[in-house]
């Protein structure tokens, strides 16, 4: 099936369906491998005891890139939660790091506890054979890994200002709330996403196998109040790289390579901007945001991948 919004820096890719799920995660190469392998990432929101999966018929969305540039946009809302949501994605254009902004707006008069879950499936090397996942508390963190492919995932929620901090990350709160590692596909489990479903995850902290995980971060919004809070996944070939990609988020704060990206992207696109004379502004849109795809789908060493969803291996067993 056709994939919404591929997000990519030539290394590191990622696609998501028409429901915003997240269902391909192509690294080292756009490409090879698929760690996702078209199973789906969920995301989730609970609040006021009510749950909603985003693959829910009821939510209505608006998936667009931001203007001229590879972070996404994303408009998001459900009548059951009486919530908004405004998300931004991007793929940093140098690490090898996807991060996610999520601005939750509270559509009642009263303060509420919302929780958002984020689901991972991973079929590490594309097979589920041999992974592992485990919950870290030193770093507050949820780790999937097997032989050199390793994906640390991290979350910040707005914390309390420190007297006298002057660093604005030092107002973050870094770190998981809720954690679950679990089996999926084996012995009749569905997987750790079936947990998030009352607002509570088990704490389980390892698992081996055909395994999967899930993280809860809590975030208080007030009466038409808005909160912001962020979700990142750092890939690598070793539990080095990964944990430094998420000392330097730690350090910088992860709005600034959101920022960075599509700063990056708008220059990029700057080389490749033609005089459009007197055509339509549709036509201009239109244009300038087919460079920016097409460069998601080529890799590093300049391979271009025939199609990025991964849904013809289970089809017709073609690549």
């Amino acid at each position: 099936m056709p994939r919404d919004l591929p997000l990519g820096n030539g290394s590191l890719l990622v696609t998501f369906d028409a429901t915003y799920q997240l269902r391909d995660l192509y690294w080292p190469h756009v490409g090879l491998e698929n760690h996702a392998k078209c199973h789906p990432f969920r995301f989730g929101i609970w609040a006021d005891g009510v749950f909603r999966w985003l693959d829910d018929p009821g939510w209505t969305r608006q998936l667009a890139y931001a203007h001229e540039t590879l972070k996404t946009r994303v408009e998001l809302a459900h009548p059951d939660l009486h919530l908004e949501l405004v998300c931004h994605d991007a793929v940093d254009f140098h690490e090898n790091l996807y991060l996610r902004q999520i601005d939750v707006q509270n559509r009642t008069d009263r303060e509420r506890d919302v929780r958002l879950f984020f689901h991972h499936d991973f079929y590490i090397s594309s097979h589920e054979v041999g992974d592992t996942a485990y919950y870290e508390p030193e770093r507050r963190a949820v780790f999937h890994y097997k032989g050199p492919r390793w994906f640390l995932i991290n979350a910040a929620t707005p914390g309390e200002r420190r007297m006298g901090a002057s660093d604005p990350v030092e107002e973050w709160h870094i770190g998981v709330d809720q954690w679950a590692c679990g089996h999926k596909g084996v012995n009749n489990l569905e997987g750790t996403w079936k947990d998030a479903e009352d607002g509570h995850l088990s704490g389980n902290a390892i698992a081996q196998g055909s395994v999967d995980s899930t993280i809860g971060i809590h975030v208080r919004v007030a009466p038409h109040g808005m909160q912001t809070a962020y979700y990142w996944l750092a890939v690598g070939a070793n539990f080095d790289e990964v944990t430094r990609l998420n000392r330097t988020l730690r350090q910088r704060g992860p709005w600034t390579f959101l920022d960075r990206t599509a700063s990056y992207w708008h220059l990029w696109l700057d080389t490749q901007r033609p005089d459009f004379a007197d055509l339509p502004a549709e036509v201009s849109r239109l244009y300038l945001a087919s460079p920016l795809i097409l460069r998601t789908q080529i890799d590093h060493d300049g391979a271009v991948i025939a199609a990025n969803d991964s849904d013809v291996a289970s089809a017709v067993r073609d690549t």
